[in-house]
């Protein structure tokens, strides 16, 4: 049962084509690997770009916010102040129709007792 030579040297080919064959799909197989990962870094490189132009859209909203506080801050001490003249002008506006109504009946008095006066006078003559 010895193989021959001529058999051996048929058996040797057969493996070399076999592993021709193999280092041909591993050649392949490593080239879709490479082609994947140069697609993956570029992937990559976008969803940096994209992360940093986020990030400056970030840092302008909370300027944004940041700046709509302040006004909103600012109109709430307006809005305080007015409060303030508003109670300020109805109390003023209450006093003033006090005043009117005590000259308006001051002058009412002032004319009644006038003309008694007039009466009295013109009755004692």
């Amino acid at each position: 049962m010895t193989i021959s030579t001529e058999e051996r040297l048929e058996r040797v080919e057969r493996l070399v084509e076999a592993n021709s064959q193999a280092i041909a799909r591993l050649t392949q197989q490593q080239e879709e690997v490479l082609r994947r990962i140069d697609r993956l870094s570029g992937d990559s490189e976008k969803l940096s770009e994209r992360v940093e132009k986020l990030s400056g859209d970030v840092e302008k909203l909370s300027e944004r916010v940041e700046k709509l506080s302040s006004d909103v801050e600012k109109l709430s001490s307006d809005v305080e102040k007015l409060a303030f003249k508003f109670d300020t002008s109805q109390t003023i506006g209450e006093r003033l129709e006090r005043l009117a109504t005590s000259l308006i009946a001051g002058a009412t008095i002032s004319i009644i007792a006038g003309v008694i006066l007039v009466l009295l006078r013109e009755g004692s003559r």
